[in-house]
């Protein structure tokens, strides 16, 4: 095979793998459509949006996902036969600084690679430490709210009128209300639901924003994320109130709704990394004591 006909065949796997990704996007028209993908995303969060619904709409039972090798390397053999999950991988190099002279990775581009489910191998039992199974209501909230304040925002319990929680953006930062009445439950999810406002939105944003538009239905699905993953149950049915209203026909709208997806992976990566990295650092502190 010559060298433009590669190029041409890999032009046209990622052409395919794009057009999987907006059918799976369109594909949401209901609240309870994007519960099941932020379900299944709560399981991929350290994915990127494009890749966690590419790999929703291929195989929506997926729970651990590797590369052919990586599964080798775990002690696990993908079957004959499997069929593959097409993902989206970036094309990296590394690039000299002009200034300093030192070399970084650069991102030139995307292509193909292809992963597959656990489901899909035989093997060795994976060995795995699960930080979030030890994870109680009152410790996922006592958790957010000290990364909540490692963010240099003031997390306080009280109430605020008409509202179960609130961001104020004051000039010297950003105080988060949340009523001390809600159950720990309640609570946990309203202060992730507001971290979520904080960290995406800017003040004129979170100002203007209301119960169908992008800005609520971010910080709702950064909160429910954040709850599924860690599992703690909810007293409150949340609304995507939003996702009933988009115009899937709009150029726009689609581009809107990709954002508002990467933005809430990217918050919702960002707050687990945070509370589990602060966990371990605490975990190995207490084995040194």
């Amino acid at each position: 095979m010559t060298t433009q006909a590669k190029r041409e065949k890999a032009q046209a796997k990622q052409q395919a793998a794009l057009e999987k990704l907006e059918q799976g996007i369109f594909d949401i028209g209901t609240e309870a459509d994007w519960r099941k993908y932020l379900d299944f995303h709560s399981k991929f969060y350290n994915y990127s949006a494009k890749n966690s619904m590419l790999i929703y709409g291929q195989c929506p039972d997926a729970s651990h996902v590797a590369g052919y090798k990586a599964w080798q390397k775990h002690g696990r053999q993908v079957r004959k036969g499997e069929k593959g999950i097409v993902i989206l991988a970036p094309c990296k190099k590394k690039v000299e600084d002009e200034k300093t002279k030192e070399k970084a990775w650069k991102i030139f581009g995307f292509t193909t690679a292809t992963v597959f489910d656990i489901s899909q191998t035989d093997g060795d039992e994976l060995e795995e430490s699960d930080i979030k199974a030890q994870t109680t209501e009152a410790e996922l909230y006592r958790n957010l709210k000290a990364f909540g304040e490692a963010q240099g925002f003031t997390v306080l319990e009280q109430a605020y009128p008409g509202a179960y929680g609130v961001c104020i953006y004051k000039p010297t930062g950003i105080e988060i209300q949340v009523d001390p009445l809600l159950s720990v439950e309640l609570r946990a999810s309203i202060l992730a639901h507001e971290l979520g406002h904080a960290l995406m939105h800017n003040a004129a944003e979170y100002c203007d924003h209301t119960p169908t538009s992008t800005k609520e239905l971010e910080a709702e699905s950064v909160a429910y994320c954040i709850t599924q993953y860690f599992g703690v149950a909810e007293d409150q049915k949340r609304s995507f109130a939003y996702i009933t209203c988009w115009n899937r026909e709009s150029d726009q709208a689609l581009e809107q709704f990709k954002a508002s997806m990467s933005v809430i992976a990217k918050t919702v990566k960002t707050i687990i990394e945070g509370i589990e990295s602060a966990a371990s650092n605490e975990s190995e502190a207490l084995a040194l004591a």
